[in-house]
């Protein structure tokens, strides 16, 4: 995610893309453009990722200056933040939403989510080609987790 650069992003209708022209942990040997898209969630505009992003992109441009890296710091000055301050951000909106941040970090994202699309019946394939995967077994060995949910998080989210 720190990688994300607005110099390589297009803007469509529905969704954004972004360009990563330098070699990433997923990119396939002798390949290192990979794109990252951001679609629109027309269910619920609360929670859609592309309406988040155009907010934060416009609230962010005065404060940019010629920084083109997508998240910038919200101190002065303002300047592109590293993978730590990314990861150490995830780690606050995960405790903040009630997950145990002494098991889950932000690398557990990755295998939370694709576990409970798993848990969900999305076809395998699907979610191999979301998280750019050959083989479903490195899917099934290092990802695939068992889902636990907490309904004191939903019980506790309705009586706000």
């Amino acid at each position: 995610m720190h990688k994300l650069d607005l110099k390589y992003m297009t803007i469509h209708r529905d969704k954004y893309i972004f360009q990563i022209p330098e070699h990433i942990k997923t990119s396939k040997p002798g390949k290192s453009n990979v794109s990252v898209v951001v679609n629109a969630f027309h269910p619920d505009h609360t929670v859609c990722p592309f309406s988040c992003l155009k907010e934060y992109i416009c609230r962010t441009q005065s404060l940019r200056g010629d920084a083109t890296r997508l998240f910038i710091s919200f101190i002065k000055p303002h300047k592109p933040v590293s993978r730590d301050t990314l990861a150490r951000w995830t780690n606050i909106t995960l405790k903040n939403s009630g997950i145990d941040t002494d098991v889950y970090t932000a690398h557990s994202t990755r295998a939370a989510s694709a576990s409970k699309a798993n848990a969900r019946q999305v076809p395998i394939d699907e979610i191999m080609a979301k998280a750019k995967w050959r083989l479903a077994e490195t899917f099934r060995k290092f990802y695939d987790k068992p889902i636990v949910e907490n309904n004191n998080m939903a019980v506790a989210g309705l009586h706000k």
